[in-house]
């Protein structure tokens, strides 16, 4: 099951007006906005997904999976552009934190790494973008079935037979049941 797009999806709910981009917080890889619309936020996943654990039984459990969110900043300066991405990006992160991510309670939000890219200059306007890479670990259903030890489960169970095969004697702790 791909939980990439209700993760996006939380992320840019939870970013609309918590920074200085306001309501310019997109999902995509795609730049949707141009020059004037900035600053402005875009979140996506391109990386891979990975999962880091599994539940030991191998039905009806759970994947432990983490997915990178990148949550990209872009802003535009006169002045420092650098001043201006390192404050958007604190609004990103104290957004973030303590955040319960709806649809995911059970998701940890890990340490983040940040990069930069090199400003673009037009005249004395600079462009500049800043990404947070932050690593989301959640549980996803694994192997969603019946369980094959409820009665419940097998063939002419409801006429109240509680094992599969018949003619066979069923004993707990040394009882016949």
């Amino acid at each position: 099951m791909n939980r990439r797009p209700a993760l996006r999806a939380a992320f840019v709910a939870h970013l609309i007006d918590a920074t200085a981009a306001e309501e310019r917080v997109f999902s995509g890889r795609l730049m949707p906005v141009e020059e004037p619309e900035l600053p402005a936020i875009i979140v996506h996943t391109r990386d891979p997904e990975e999962v880091i654990a599994r539940s030991i039984s191998g039905l009806n459990g759970y994947e432990q999976r983490r997915c990178i969110v990148s949550i990209v900043c872009v802003a535009q300066s006169f002045d420092d552009i650098e001043t201006d991405l390192d404050a958007i990006a604190a609004q990103v992160e104290a957004a973030l934190e303590s955040w319960d991510i709806p649809g995911f309670e059970s998701a940890e939000i890990e340490p983040h790494t940040t990069s930069s890219d090199d400003p673009e200059f037009d005249g004395s306007l600079t462009t500049g973008a800043t990404t947070l890479r932050v690593p989301v670990k959640y549980l996803a259903p694994y192997r969603s079935g019946p369980d094959p030890y409820t009665p419940s489960s097998y063939p002419g169970s409801a006429s109240g037979a509680v094992c599969p095969v018949e003619d066979v004697t069923i004993y707990a702790n040394e009882e016949q049941l």
